[in-house]
């Protein structure tokens, strides 16, 4: 009956013999206890350092939407022109009646999403004061 369950002794003496070799190996470590807070330490200055903050994602914001209004006004502006100059050009043929209909409608969005466009972009520059 002593012999019964030797092999759950054996693991139950590996495991204990294991575990305090492990202990041992660590207590035998020399590092610095002020490592942790080192790297703590350069990690706050380094995000103290980013750029990444609310008020530079607002400014980029700010930024982009201003170029997208430009570009709106730009295209815009070159869908105006040109449907005004196919307009004129179908004004001038009387064979062309077809598309002057297509040209005044271009003529009349272009002119739109350019006018949206700069209004938009006063009264966003104006409200946010970067003029």
């Amino acid at each position: 009956m002593r012999y019964k369950d030797i092999q759950y002794r054996v693991l139950a003496s590996a495991t204990l013999l294991t575990l305090s070799a492990m202990s041992a190996l660590g207590q035998g470590n020399t590092g610095d206890p002020s490592a942790p807070l080192d790297i703590l330490k350069t990690a706050r200055q380094k995000a103290q350092s980013s750029q990444l903050n609310a008020s530079s994602i607002a400014t980029g914001g700010n930024n982009a939407g201003i170029v997208i209004t430009i570009l709106f006004a730009v295209v815009g502006i070159g869908l105006a022109g040109i449907s005004g100059v196919k307009l004129y050009k179908s004004s001038q043929d009387d064979n062309a009646r077809e598309d002057a209909g297509r040209s005044l409608v271009g003529l009349i969005v272009g002119s739109g999403i350019t006018i949206l466009g700069v209004i938009i972009g006063v009264v966003t520059t104006y409200m946010t004061g970067n003029a």
